[in-house]
């Protein structure tokens, strides 16, 4: 099985006009003000399955300032997965703009049936300490209820680009410390954090944390997954697209220059997501 553990859809109003959006959602804005960031309807989502040889997706929204627009864009993702229940692993984003507003998000999704929390990001103002502090109660209520939490991470060196933001790896680390019954997945190869699960303490602070590896080909060279493989082990890493960004062609690519045997492009391309599934299942029927 093949599963791609991140996909965006954005609401239909913003896919027939992004402008408005832009001018309204600086952080927004800042990531898709160019055409060239493209955007994918449903139709779209699902032909890249069908075209790709994907059994699921993960698809979620952005995390809108406005909560109006990221309970829109959640309710359009549900919309989505109700019609394809066998092919969308619904994720519902919450708005950065406090921890209120996010808790209320939080609390309607889980009891609406979503399967995670994610792709939570601060475009505006990165995760610094206090971004990710406000993330406590968000972050308790997936502890107890056993919700995967997927966070928008990336490196904090090399070229800049839309949506680069500064990490505070350090209260990264507090966060993820302080919630250990969380299923922590950090896009974008956690931005090289998990370089210090060298370290003991790191390492143990990991312990149930994945990093996916969503936009990877534009970040580093295919060493990446030889590397995350040797310090992570394969068991740890996620397919991730970032569709419609990339598509699994690229990343396919990417594992046959790193050498990456059969056993371990079956964990990345899917077992791994269906045993975090499988666990979160089991952990709501105790």
């Amino acid at each position: 099985m093949i599963v791609d553990c991140h996909v965006h859809l954005l609401p239909r109003r913003v896919q027939s006009d992004r402008n408005p959006f832009c001018l309204s959602d600086a952080a927004f804005g800042s990531v898709y003000r160019s055409e060239k960031a493209k955007l994918a309807s449903e139709a779209d989502i699902i032909d890249y399955l069908d075209r790709s040889g994907i059994d699921k997706a993960v698809v979620f929204g952005f995390p809108w300032e406005d909560p109006d627009v990221v309970m829109e864009n959640n309710e359009e993702v549900w919309d989505f997965y109700q019609r394809n229940p066998t092919r969308i692993i619904p994720f519902a984003v919450l708005s950065p703009k406090g921890p209120d507003p996010a808790f209320r998000e939080a609390t309607r999704a889980l009891a609406g049936g979503f399967q995670g929390f994610g792709e939570l990001a601060s475009y505006a103002y990165g995760w610094q300490s206090a971004e990710l502090e406000a993330l406590g109660p968000v972050l308790d209520l997936a502890q107890e209820k056993s919700m995967p939490v997927l966070i928008h991470v990336n490196e904090p060196v090399g070229h800049t680009y839309p949506g680069k933001i500064p990490v505070d790896f350090q209260g990264l680390l507090r966060i993820i410390q302080a919630h250990p019954g969380v299923d922590f997945i950090l896009a974008h190869f956690g931005g090289g954090l998990f370089f210090y699960a060298l370290m003991p303490e790191v390492g143990r602070a990991l312990a149930r944390t994945y990093v996916d590896t969503a936009a990877s080909p534009f970040l580093y060279n295919a060493k990446i997954f030889q590397v995350a493989c040797s310090i992570l082990g394969p068991d740890k890493i996620l397919f991730g697209s970032d569709y419609p960004l990339l598509s699994l062609s690229r990343y396919i690519k990417e594992l046959d220059k790193a050498g990456i045997n059969q056993t371990g492009r079956r964990a990345i391309l899917g077992e791994n997501f269906g045993r975090i599934m499988e666990r979160v299942q089991s952990d709501r029927r105790q």
